[in-house]
């Protein structure tokens, strides 16, 4: 096979159209705040997850004491290691519960219970004052009407009457301002019965104002006994017998509480107290023998190995401990860093560290929460050995490898799978067969998942069920064969149903965080991009109904680029996913692009080419708008953004530069030039020449090789000279792989086929007849290849 070079291939831009450059601005990065800046570093991170790992490692005790149920009898003696000064909880709850039983509860005092009611008797007065100037036969009901609605005072037929004949007097209303501001003086609640607060025991505080004062339940009054000692008081003044009367039927009218029990105040000040009173501490000497041998185990002692074993965990050595694996860690993860750097081919490079590091603490939760759950197990009585040392294989030890390795390249997820052997062993207590068993059994799903079930989602299910947990019986056996240690069946029957449970585990953990990994982090996994590309999904099947030239130059593209992109080892899956999205924004206005429209008519014909070029550069902005609203991963909006980068709309470009005096309109372009940004990465990249080799290949009237071979070299050379693949990271090596990939697959969809016998399938026509289809189409073909590619289009 000939080798396509690139023989115009000039390292100069051309003068004809200036390659576009954005004017040099302050980067963000720095206009960043040193905090931004730290936070975006690779160090931050490495050096946040080697303190956390190391701290949580090296801060559980390594020899606490042994815990023992109640009751039992201690095998030995069990002495306290040091000597410590611990909390007496029950007796610091004992003082604190006493000393806020003499909080008495809080009363506070209305201050303007006396205004209130001074207020109604004025208002009564002036209803009544009123009624008695303009006296009628309904003078008493409309006035009783009058009191009840307005001041909520119900008064007989014959005390309203009494004092209509009196005439409201000033002096009677005074009189009874003053007999109602006396009693409300007095603490006054609604009913003795409802003081269930320890009134009776402790007395009320009453606040008043800025005032406190403890009074005794006795001094407290209700609402009853205030009536009384105001009618008392009324008898006692030196009155008429009438006025007396008149007072005694109305006044008691006006009484209510004048204090009310404060719950809120009453908690505050019963928490302050509590807070207040200091714990109670006593002391375990070091060496005091909390059990002896041969005792019974009683609450008392074993609360004390309780509190012995809590201040063990949090003794200063750990520091010592905590220090040297923060080292180790560092060490460890600067060269996952690096491993990351090298062998990772993905844009986030940053993320998958964070990723890892991620994994690897969760990874460490789960075999802590597992542990417990192995030590409660092995407690529990059963139908086979249920050990600790057995348990320990159904620990689900290998999600972490399972998102590594969809989310990343196969070589991190090895050193995932090193690391995490590492640090799981040594929280096991450094058992080398368990770090063995770790490491292989994340290799093996490495290899499940990158080649048996690579397409689907339930890839994670059928490798845990079909790969891990088969291998994880596989390897507890050789381990009873290297050990020799075939006596204890029950023992070896628990390892293995713990292996199988082990993988499955793993497997379903995986199934459930990917997801919510791929959100956070913005990975993207084959099997979701295999979802993506499904044609059955509506936007496919919508793109194939209403723009059937885009769908099917779509699918042209995808192919050619994932082709390519086997060839130059980049990310095919996502390359063939980008091309099938690349062109959703024609949707918007399909029979406005050439490959939508009917031959004959072009709407390109009624519009100016700047409205044109307005037209065409828009499906870019359409496809990534409608992109988002799919919720596309970030990834292939990209591609959508960047399958034009930022190239010229020659075609039209070129007709504006025909159609208008270049003295009159300055015909700049930039103005013809889709908004970019250019490619970033070596898929979009590919999408943006296959989208272009693909346009100006449809435009050859004799698809042979050799012309094949020339378009695909003008258009690379084309996006060359306007700087479009200056970002993307393509060598001229990739390059030439591509155009051959291009040439190969291209040639294989235009190859000529046989004549078909006793068939005419092409109508001859004369010159003139030509002309005319040309002159219909308006130049049709031509247009398609220059909104697609960068050729040169001469004046």
């Amino acid at each position: 096979m000939k080798i396509i070079r690139f023989r115009q291939l000039r390292l100069f831009k051309t003068d004809e159209i200036i390659p576009f450059r954005k004017k040099m601005q302050p980067s963000s990065k720095e206009k960043y705040s040193w905090i931004k800046k730290i936070i975006s570093s690779p160090f931050f991170y490495i050096i946040i997850f080697s303190l956390l790992l190391s701290f949580v490692i090296s801060f559980f005790p390594a020899r606490p004491l042994p815990l023992i149920k109640l009751g039992e009898i201690a095998t030995k003696d069990i002495i306290s290691p040091i000597e410590i000064t611990v909390e007496d909880v029950q007796a610091t709850e004992k003082r604190r519960s006493q000393a806020e039983a003499t909080v008495p509860p809080v009363y506070f005092y209305n201050q303007r219970i006396i205004s209130s009611v001074q207020e109604k008797i004025k208002q009564m007065f002036v209803l009544g004052q009123s009624a008695t100037a303009s006296p009628t036969d309904s003078t008493i009901k409309d006035l009783q009407k009058s009191l009840s609605e307005n001041l909520a005072i119900d008064l007989d037929d014959r005390t309203v009457g009494q004092l209509l004949k009196l005439k409201f007097p000033v002096e009677l209303e005074n009189l009874s301002t003053q007999i109602m501001a006396s009693i409300l003086d007095e603490e006054i609640v609604l009913s003795r019965e409802l003081m269930n607060h320890g009134e009776l025991e402790k007395g009320l505080l009453v606040i008043k104002g800025n005032e406190e004062r403890l009074v005794k339940a006795g001094e407290i009054i209700d609402i009853k006994e205030a009536r009384e000692k105001l009618l008392s008081e009324i008898e006692g003044l030196e009155l008429p017998a009438r006025t007396k009367s008149i007072l005694k039927s109305w006044l008691p009218v006006l009484l209510a509480p004048t204090i009310s029990y404060d719950q809120v105040e009453t908690e505050a000040r019963k928490l302050k107290i509590r807070n207040s009173v200091e714990p109670v501490f006593y002391t375990i000497k070091k060496g005091k023998v909390i059990i002896r041998k041969g005792d019974e185990v009683t609450a008392d002692s074993l609360k004390q190995i309780m509190l012995i074993n809590q201040k063990i965990s949090q003794q200063p050595h750990w520091l010592f401990n905590f220090f040297g694996l923060a080292i180790l860690y560092f060490i460890l993860f600067y060269f996952i860093w690096l491993v990351i750097q090298s062998a990772s081919k993905a844009e986030n490079k940053l993320s998958i560290l964070v990723l890892m590091g991620l994994t690897l603490f969760l990874s460490f939760l789960v075999t802590k929460a597992s542990l417990f759950l192995a030590e409660a197990l092995s407690h529990s009585a059963a139908i086979i050995t249920l050990e600790k040392e057995a348990l320990v294989f159904a620990f689900p030890l290998q999600f972490g490898a399972f998102l590594i390795t969809l989310a990343a390249s196969a070589e991190t997820a090895v050193v995932y799978c090193v690391i995490n052997s590492l640090l799981t062993g040594y929280l096991l207590n450094g058992d080398y067969f368990l770090i063995i068993y770790i490491l292989l059994g994340g290799v093996s799903v490495i290899y499940g998942l990158k080649y048996f079930f690579p397409q689907s989602r339930s890839s994670v299910l059928k490798t845990g069920l079909m790969v891990l947990s088969p291998f994880q019986v596989i390897l507890v056996l050789i381990f009873h064969l290297i050990k020799q240690s075939f006596e204890n069946l029950s023992f070896l029957g628990t390892e293995i149903a713990s292996g199988l449970i082990g993988g499955l585990l793993s497997a379903a953990i995986a199934y459930v965080l990917m997801p919510v990994f791929e959100s956070i982090f913005g990975f993207l996994t084959p099997s979701k991009l295999y979802e993506l590309s499904n044609s059955d999904l509506p936007i496919f099947r919508r793109l194939a109904l209403e723009a059937p030239g885009t769908y099917h130059h779509s699918l042209i593209v995808a192919t050619l680029a994932e082709k390519a992109a086997e060839e130059i080892r980049a990310d095919a899956v996502l390359v063939r996913a980008g091309g099938l999205y690349h062109d959703i924004g024609k949707l918007k206005r399909p029979e406005y692009f050439s490959e939508n429209q009917t031959p004959g008519y072009d709407v390109h014909r009624e519009l100016t080419p700047s409205l044109s070029t307005l037209v065409i550069i828009n499906h870019v902005r359409d496809g990534v708008e409608m992109a988002r609203k799919l919720r596309l991963p970030r990834r292939i909006v990209d591609i959508i953004a960047q399958h034009h980068g930022t190239s010229i709309v020659r075609y039209f470009y070129h007709k504006a530069k025909e159609k208008y005096n270049p003295e009159l309109h300055k015909i700049e372009a930039e103005d013809f030039r889709y908004p970019g940004p250019m490619p970033k990465s070596k898929e979009a990249g590919l999408i943006m020449l296959a989208d272009s080799v693909e346009a100006a290949a449809r435009s050859l009237k004799s698809p042979t090789r050799e012309n094949l071979k020339r378009v695909i070299t003008e258009i690379f050379n084309a996006h060359l000279q306007d700087g479009q693949l200056d970002e993307c990271g393509f060598s001229l090596k990739d390059l030439r792989v591509i155009a051959n990939s291009y040439l190969t697959t291209l040639y294989a969809i235009y190859h000529p086929r046989p004549t078909y016998p006793g068939f005419d399938f092409e109508k001859k026509t004369d010159k003139s007849d030509k002309k005319e289809e040309v002159k219909r189409n308006n130049g049709h073909n031509n247009k398609q290849t220059e909104e697609k590619t960068g050729t040169k289009q001469k004046n």
